[in-house]
């Protein structure tokens, strides 16, 4: 009989550990996901030093510090997956002549909570709630800022961006640092009239992730959230997929890395297609068309 009951503890004991084993193993994505080499490189001017991308309504948006915080209107196509073509829409940062956001960090749109944009000047973070519509028709924000919010919470910066976790929308942005990195997440209804990021109510969670985090991009296709980064600090190019199963807690996949651009990364966004588009600061071949390869895409 105790030989029995051995017995069966032990069997018990291999199938925890197998589950266990087994899940560990499918959290991983290193043999799934994986960046493949970039196809071509473009020199997209008038953006200044290149901060972030936004996808909109088929539209491609690159925005970045030039003169003024700028925003550029782009198109792409499959067809012709190696262009990117300009619209000629320019929106500029400015009202009423003052640059208000002159290092756009986040740019991102949901059709029931609005637009937000995030800027960051010497560390310091601002969410601007802004009417998008308005913003486009006047090519300015003179008539479309509706609430402006100091992201005091933000150790360095601001990068705003719409999430789904479950049934629920909420507004991600995280630290750009080589330590202490936290991804925040906050209730976009709050943003619209609170002053501050730590008045009550507009934090919903928070956690430690992994550095140089220039921007975040939400990607419906994969229910994942990217994490732009750096590989050190400035230089080249590395992405996190964040996702959520159960509860707030994002868990994280490997960092996948590119050897080659090894200028900064900045912005990043999926096309559609397996193709996928990297923003860097630099002032020429500050685009990269390449190729991503996921559990969804050949």
């Amino acid at each position: 009989m105790l030989f029995h009951v051995r017995c069966c503890l032990l069997l018990v004991v291999i199938c925890l550990l197998s589950s266990g084993f087994a899940h560990e193993v499918r959290a991983q994505p290193d043999e799934k996901w994986k960046l493949l080499d970039v196809s071509a490189q473009l020199t997209i001017e008038g953006i200044g030093y290149g901060q972030g991308v936004f996808t909109h309504q088929g539209f491609i948006y690159l925005y970045g510090d030039a003169e003024t915080g700028v925003i550029r209107q782009y198109r792409w196509n499959a067809q012709q997956p190696l262009q990117l073509q300009s619209t000629g829409v320019e929106i500029r940062l400015t009202r009423n002549g003052e640059d208000i956001a002159p290092h756009p960090t986040g740019l991102t749109h949901h059709p029931q909570f609005g637009t937000f944009l995030g800027d960051t000047v010497q560390q310091k973070g601002t969410i601007f709630w802004i009417d998008w519509e308005r913003a486009l028709q006047d090519r300015n924000l003179d008539h479309a800022v509706l609430n402006m919010l100091n992201d005091d919470l933000a150790q360095n910066g601001t990068r705003p961006e719409f999430v789904q976790i479950n049934d629920r929308w909420l507004i991600a942005t995280s630290d750009y640092g080589g330590t202490g990195n936290e991804l925040r997440l906050y209730d976009p209804i709050r943003l619209k009239s609170a002053v501050r990021s730590s008045a009550p109510g507009v934090l919903v969670h928070r956690q430690s992730c992994g550095p140089w985090v220039q921007t975040v991009e939400w990607v419906p296709e994969f229910r994942s959230l990217a994490l732009v980064q750096n590989q050190i600090e400035g230089l080249r190019y590395r992405l996190t997929f964040l996702s959520w199963e159960n509860g707030l807690e994002a868990s994280s996949g490997a960092p996948l890395d590119l050897q080659n651009p090894r200028d900064e990364l900045e912005g990043w966004t999926y096309l559609g297609e397996g193709y996928c588009l990297y923003l860097s600061s630099s002032l020429k071949q500050n685009v990269s068309i390449g190729r991503i390869r996921t559990p969804l895409t050949p």
